[in-house]
């Protein structure tokens, strides 16, 4: 059994995806850089959530909304990734501009940057340490939606057995 695994933006991964570069992706949903021609299944829902260090930003116990927010240093995944996509269109809902102090492509340095005190880090609810005595949730006045995690495939094209394996245990 051979596996490759390939590490890219959910987005360049869906590109990956339909240059049959590879079998299948696990990504986030929605994604808008996967085709109609692709069949997903969701793997599990999560939530994305500000995290801040309550040292340096004292917002623990109140309720804020995105107005308020875009006055902080916000930290998130880059312009490329499905998070940001969907952070900027929930910000121009309420028509805001959303503009981010720091842009990065790792979820876990925005985790360590926002424990530090460099801004309010933007990230999936799972990726947050359940005893992290440093950082608390900060809560929002508008709910967010929530979104999931998917295996995409193109059933048009044949998968490795491997592949296959791999996919069913997911």
């Amino acid at each position: 059994m051979h596996i490759k695994v390939t590490n890219q933006t959910s987005i360049e991964c869906a590109h990956l995806l339909a240059n049959g570069q590879v079998d299948f992706i696990i990504t986030n949903y929605p994604n808008s850089g996967l085709l109609s021609s692709q069949k997903f299944r969701v793997i599990n829902e999560f939530s994305d959530v500000f995290v801040a260090n309550q040292e340096y930003f004292p917002l623990k116990g109140e309720t804020v909304n995105l107005q308020k927010l875009q006055t902080y240093p916000i930290l998130m995944l880059d312009r490329k990734s499905t998070t940001s996509e969907f952070l900027h269109h929930m910000f121009q809902k309420e028509q805001l501009d959303l503009v981010p102090e720091i842009e990065l492509s790792s979820n876990d340095l925005l985790i360590d940057l926002a424990r530090i005190g460099l801004g309010i880090a933007f990230v999936p609810d799972f990726c947050i340490p359940n005893n992290d005595r440093d950082l608390f949730q900060v809560r929002l006045t508008e709910k967010l939606p929530t979104r999931q995690m998917v295996v995409a495939y193109n059933e048009n094209i044949p998968v490795s057995q491997a592949s296959r394996q791999f996919m069913d245990m997911l």
